[in-house]
């Protein structure tokens, strides 16, 4: 889990480049949010993994952040799915862009990157598994908390 000052680090990262999904997010307690941020990957990759990743990728990790509270909050529709995904590349497309200037190589290479983790997460092998997997843990906490449940 992050600390608060990591997830308020990403959040004024989004701002700056004025991601897509934001007030969503800052509309979440700071616990929740805490909490639903895994990092770049699917909840069900190795923890070591998906910090390897986040570090090797952490220009999107404010889109990934965006990503993750989708999934926590996964109604398990293909049309949110979808939407979810859609926002992520879009995002990534933003920090991208937003971190280097349009004569610079690296901007492309980067969105390169962001097409890439947006196949990833679109695939049905990780990403609907993975908001599937979501749906349940949400359900679960919900039932969880309904007296006589």
């Amino acid at each position: 889990m992050e600390t608060l000052e990591t997830i308020n680090a990403l959040i004024a990262k989004a701002e700056e480049a004025d991601l897509f999904g934001l007030d969503f997010v800052k509309s979440l307690d700071k616990t929740v949010v805490q909490d639903s941020y895994n990092g770049i990957g699917p909840e069900f990759l190795d923890p070591d993994t998906r910090a390897k990743v986040t570090e090797h990728l952490y220009l999107f990790a404010p889109a990934a952040l965006v990503h993750d509270l989708r999934n926590e909050f996964s109604d398990g529709t293909r049309s949110s799915f979808e939407f979810a995904n859609y926002e992520f590349l879009q995002n990534c497309r933003r920090l991208a862009d937003h971190r280097y200037a349009w004569y610079n190589p690296r901007r492309y290479r980067a969105r390169g990157v962001a097409q890439l983790l947006y196949v990833a997460v679109s695939a049905e092998k990780f990403g609907w598994r993975a908001w599937l997997e979501a749906k349940e843990r949400h359900e679960q906490k919900i039932s969880g908390m309904v007296p006589g449940k």
